[in-house]
């Protein structure tokens, strides 16, 4: 694989058993043609406005949502879609499930059940709903049945809940029927939580039947009956057509149609039995009894005709290439049918860890119980067969054990697999408990944000974000990186790189270029702002795999972490202007307090207090405070006090006044009033306010010649003491 050649994809998800098995199809194809796979959880709109990693993508893969690809193929970059469809005059092909076949299967079914009043309810905006839609109102016109909108009904979303709206809209509205049709599995799984509390039983009182075959359809109560489609192939499907317009290669057609299944259980009303139905006769030449014993481990027939169908079994198809070995579906299948002609001969077989790790691969492969039971019945029948007319017990008996033994290994496997998943479920507990507390309750912002990605298999991480756009385009700051178990030229703290080239090749473990890890692109934002991308490097999927609501609740406390600290920073400048702002402003104050009350030497031993404007409480409290002061530092005999510029004479006016004069006649000092106006002296008298000890003068010349004819000649302020 490549560091230099890559494929994107653009997806709403990048989580979930659904996204996962496409990612899985798409990895696969692209491992072998030497690209590596980078998904971006975001639309083709978001992507091209980010303009997310534009400079690493070969060709792009847009899943679900094909709106405004446009500036992608103006780029010249192909693209293919996923389960969408362009524009008719789009200029990119498309991969899509058999929708209108594997609906029109389904309710064909039920119609052969005798149902007449179906319900149809999905998501009617996505395209692949309306194409099951159209299928609905195509089987019923084959049956010659009317159409009746009362029974369809357009939900919000293909998730459970929509399940138990339909349900609920079902009931308020009276609206009688006898069986439904849920366009997606999640939404039939709701059904039958609604139906369940309700007491409506199925499929006695309404069969049910859903799409998708998620692994929740199998272990139902009771089992879903449903249409399988394989992501694995869609993505696989898809990711091969892109390669092919990477090398240049015409397509024949834009549209490709992957095939679906019908699988039967017990939810529509069928009695339990296997997914798929046996072979016709003329495939399974395991039937003709066998002549003797082998002479080699090639899978010749009988043995390689039963290896194919138990690996048709595997791969949920019947219709294997003819031309394909068996391994390419189930690489056991062949030394599961070896194991069972060593017993039936009587030598040596396989080892039984081989044999063990062949029915572990089976359990995984295969998490439908039923199907698993019927390739052990399948196995024992082909045993028989193989024994019939020998009559050699102990032959029988060594079957016998092997079946048995068959059966236990892949019960243990079955076991395994969800003791593995128990176990992480519980699990969960303690990592989002890590995870909180590493997201959360760090109120200072400084600890690291990454530390939780080992605890959920993620092998290399890198958070980063957003600066302001400038002049050559927006950019991302690295905020950290992390790398588990991995070794990486991470990048600092601080780095700071173009959208179009995040992540750095250089950055990515060794675990990126393999063909089980996807490096995926998850765009932070929160309250209407771009915070930041996580990306993360972590396999496409495993048994334990990760619930796409898990990292939708992680990754919206990872924004809230961001926000809380772009929070933090914001509070912090705020405070320290605030402090800036308070400091000029006492400082102000200051020089106000200080205007407010000046005192001016005029000669030794005399000072001048002008007092200009309004004279409040506050005021009057600091005049008394400075001329004491001064009076006492500069130990002076004669105060000035020019009131020229006080407009009115109040109590407080008044009262500030006398407190100063006998505060300076107790220091000694003459106190002399100018600027007496008659308002003001009037002011005094109607207050009553005593001016004695004052000595009074209308202006300060006159005040001035009066000091100055009393003491020849008026000095000069001394100057600074050397």
């Amino acid at each position: 694989m490549s560091p230099d050649r890559a494929i994107g994809i653009m997806c709403p998800d990048i989580w979930g058993s659904y996204v996962c098995e496409l990612l899985g199809g798409i990895q696969s194809a692209a491992a072998r043609a030497g690209y590596r796979v980078l998904a971006i959880r975001a639309s083709p709109r978001d992507v091209h406005r980010l303009r997310l990693a534009r400079d690493q993508v070969d060709g792009w893969i847009a899943l679900i949502d094909a709106a405004e690809l446009d500036p992608f193929l103006d780029d010249g970059r192909p693209v293919v879609t996923l389960s969408a469809r362009a524009d008719e005059d789009a200029r990119c092909p498309y991969v899509l499930p058999d929708n209108h076949g594997g609906a029109l299967s389904a309710v064909r079914h039920l119609l052969d059940h005798g149902h007449e009043r179906i319900v149809f309810a999905g998501h009617m905006a996505h395209e692949d709903i309306r194409q099951r839609f159209q299928a609905y109102r195509d089987a019923l016109e084959e049956r010659g049945i009317s159409f009746d909108p009362d029974l369809v009904f357009d939900l919000p979303n293909n998730e459970r809940a929509s399940g138990r709206l339909a349900v609920q809209r079902l009931l308020e509205d009276g609206v009688t029927c006898t069986a439904m049709f849920m366009s997606a599995d999640k939404e039939a799984l709701g059904v039958l939580d609604a139906f369940a509390e309700a007491g409506i039983r199925v499929p006695e009182d309404i069969a049910l039947v859903g799409f998708d075959d998620i692994e929740a359809a199998r272990y139902a109560s009771p089992p879903l009956t449903t249409v399988r489609q394989r992501f694995d192939r869609l993505g696989r499907t898809a990711a091969e057509l892109l390669i092919d317009l990477l090398a240049g290669r015409e397509l024949p057609c834009a549209g490709h149609i992957a095939p679906t299944t019908l699988v039967l259980r017990r939810s529509c009303g069928c009695s339990p039995a296997p997914a798929l139905r046996d072979a016709p006769p003329s495939s399974r030449s395991a039937a003709a009894p066998a002549s003797g014993p082998p002479s080699s481990r090639s899978a010749a027939a009988p043995s390689g005709a039963l290896a194919r169908e138990l690996a048709a079994l595997a791969s949920a198809s019947t219709s294997l290439d003819p031309s394909s070995p068996p391994e390419e579906a189930w690489p056991g299948a062949t030394e599961v049918v070896l194991g069972l002609e060593a017993a039936v001969w009587g030598r040596p077989g396989p080892a039984v860890a081989e044999l063990e790790r062949a029915w572990r691969e089976a359990a995984e492969q295969m998490p439908d119980i039923d199907q698993l039971l019927e390739m052990i019945d399948r196995l024992e029948r082909a045993g028989q067969r193989m024994l019939r007319g020998a009559g050699d017990a102990a032959a029988e008996r060594r079957v016998a054990a092997y079946i048995r033994a068959a059966r236990r290994a892949m019960m243990e496997g079955r076991v395994a697999i969800e003791a593995a998943r128990a176990d992480y479920l519980n699990g969960l507990l303690d990592i989002n408990l890590v995870i909180r507390e590493t997201l959360l309750e760090d109120a200072g912002g400084g600890g690291s944000k990454l530390s939780w990605l080992s605890a959920v298999q993620m092998s290399w991480g890198c958070l980063a974000v957003w600066e302001a756009p400038g002049d050559t385009g927006r950019a991302l700051r690295v905020v950290e990186s992390c790398s588990p178990g991995a070794t990486a030229a991470s990048p600092e703290a601080g780095a700071r790189v173009a959208a179009e080239a995040f992540p750095r090749r250089e950055w990515l473990p060794a675990a990126a270029q393999r063909d089980d890890h996807v490096l995926r692109l998850i765009p932070l934002r929160g309250e209407g702002e771009d915070r930041g991308v996580l990306a993360v490097c972590a396999p496409v999927s495993s048994p334990l795999g990760l619930d796409h609501r898990d990292m939708e609740m992680w990754v919206a406390m990872l924004t809230a972490a961001l926000e809380r600290a772009a929070l933090i920073e914001s509070l912090i400048e705020q405070e320290q202007q605030a402090r800036a702002a308070y400091e000029r402003e006492r400082a102000l104050a200051d020089n106000v307090r200080q205007l407010g009350c000046p005192v001016i030497p005029l000669d030794q031993g005399v000072l001048l207090v002008p007092l200009v404007g309004a004279i409040d409480l506050e005021r009057a409290r600091h005049v008394l405070e400075v001329v004491l002061a001064e009076l006492s530092r500069q130990e002076a005999e004669v105060l000035l006090m020019d009131i020229t510029g006080v407009p009115f004479a109040d109590m407080q006016v008044a009262a500030s006044l006398m407190k100063t004069t006998r505060a300076a006649l107790l220091l000694g000092a003459e106190v002399i009033v100018v600027g007496m106006r008659p308002q003001v002296a009037q002011g005094f008298i109607r207050l009553g306010i005593d001016l004695q000890g004052m000595t009074l003068h209308q202006t300060l010349g006159s005040a001035l010649s009066a000091l100055r004819g009393r003491r020849q000649p008026l000095k000069a302020p001394p100057g600074p003491r050397a």
